[in-house]
């Protein structure tokens, strides 16, 4: 299995990939996050460079133009709420 790696990270988000595919997870007290899931109950698991691969759905993983379009929509909106609760 190919060993993902960390492309981008912005904020909680981070752009990662492993094999040519691309995904989103987010990162926070560590933990990493899946984008998907039942409300407030995402996959999870401590935030180490192996656990990318327990907490995105097979169907998260996307061409780079998607995963990118869409990791940099998540930090426009985390940039867009921070400015408005400061």
């Amino acid at each position: 299995m190919p060993k993902v790696r960390t492309v981008s990270e912005h904020g909680s988000f981070r752009l990662v990939e492993r094999g040519g595919c691309y995904a989103v997870i987010e990162a926070r007290d560590g933990q990493i996050y899946g984008l998907h899931g039942e409300a407030g109950d995402r996959p999870s698991a401590p935030d180490r460079p192996d656990a990318a691969e327990a907490v995105v759905a097979p169907g998260d993983w996307n061409v780079e133009d998607v995963a990118r379009r869409r990791f940099e929509e998540l930090t426009a909106r985390g940039e867009e709420l921070a400015r408005k609760i400061w």
